[in-house]
């Protein structure tokens, strides 16, 4: 059942986070919105205060590009929960098909360093299978097993 966190997805482009398959946690991002992004960081928070690993597939691929306020506001929340991220985050595959956010992407990156493993990507197949790698590698083999069936991807 996806999170009750946001949002249930709707063509008005909210942001849903979808953790039904936890500790695998799917972000879909819809129009990139101020209100919408402090949603989403509050509840991003949330996740990070169960202590608990967990892998992130974030789907960009219906998102405009944000607002430079929005971007730094983004910038500034990575800085400041960098060290839960690293602790509890085993990864993040991105699924980014605009050349203008995979720009925005990688100056983010720049700005707030990754401390996690993570893939860019344009599709879900690749996402799942290695969001599904990095759970089997951290022990959490029912989980990797769950992920691969759902979205029907072979172990490598």
């Amino acid at each position: 059942m996806a999170s009750s966190l946001l949002p249930e997805p709707t063509d008005s482009g909210h942001t849903t986070l979808d953790d039904s398959l936890w500790p695998l946690l799917v972000v879909r991002f819809g129009a990139a919105t101020e209100r919408g992004l402090e949603a989403y960081l509050a509840a991003r928070e949330a996740y990070l205060a169960r202590a608990q690993p967990h892998v992130v597939i974030i789907d960009t691929r219906a998102m405009y590009l944000p607002s430079p306020r929005a971007r730094q506001r983004y910038t500034d929340w990575l800085t400041r929960h960098e060290r839960a991220l690293r602790e509890w985050t085993l990864g993040s595959a991105y699924l980014i098909a605009s050349p203008a956010v995979r720009v925005m992407m990688s100056l983010t990156r720049h700005l707030a360093p990754m401390s996690t493993p993570f893939l860019v990507t344009e599709t879900l197949p690749p996402a799942a299978a290695w969001a599904a790698e990095r759970l089997q590698e951290a022990g959490l083999a029912q989980a990797a097993t769950r992920v691969r069936a759902h979205y029907a991807v072979a172990a490598s």
